[in-house]
């Protein structure tokens, strides 16, 4: 069943936060916003060492093959990340002391990136693990996302 923003704000709200704009419904969950703002960066070759946020939406955009670190997870947050439309390097993600889960169920220490499209996305678990939630990578277009250990 369909719902619209203005449905959901009619349904009520127990209690009001801003009025008829932010509140939590009798299930107690969040209604009214239109959506979650996220922080965006873009990191570069010019970047390459510099810490990914563990939140937020994560581009690698650089010609060159080129590593970045991903700072420790929160739990219950997601990180995306993912390749720029101009890139054409390979970009090496490297948890700072987390470990990543994937659907191997081994625990992997790095991600890599390649080609226009390639993304994961990461929700930590703990604050030293990060399981993936999202991966994706195809033959197609040189397009590739793996977790490695």
């Amino acid at each position: 069943m369909a719902i619209s923003l203005q449905g959901l704000r009619d349904k009520g709200f127990l209690p009001s936060i801003r009025g008829r704009l932010l509140g939590f419904d009798k299930d107690e969950f969040l209604v009214g916003a239109k959506g979650l703002r996220v922080p965006v960066t873009n990191a570069t070759s010019d970047t390459t060492g510099t810490a990914l946020l563990n939140h937020g939406v994560q581009t690698v955009v650089t010609t060159t093959n080129d590593t970045w670190t991903l700072t420790d997870p929160v739990p219950g947050c997601l990180t995306h990340i993912a390749v720029g439309s101009s890139s054409t390097g390979l970009h090496s993600i490297v948890p700072a002391a987390a470990t990543i889960i994937s659907s191997n169920g081994s625990a992997g220490s790095s991600m890599i990136l390649a080609g226009p499209g390639a993304f994961i996305v990461l929700m930590g678990v703990t604050t030293a693990q990060w399981i993936v939630s999202s991966i994706r990578g195809t033959t197609t277009g040189n397009c590739y996302a793996a977790v490695s250990s």
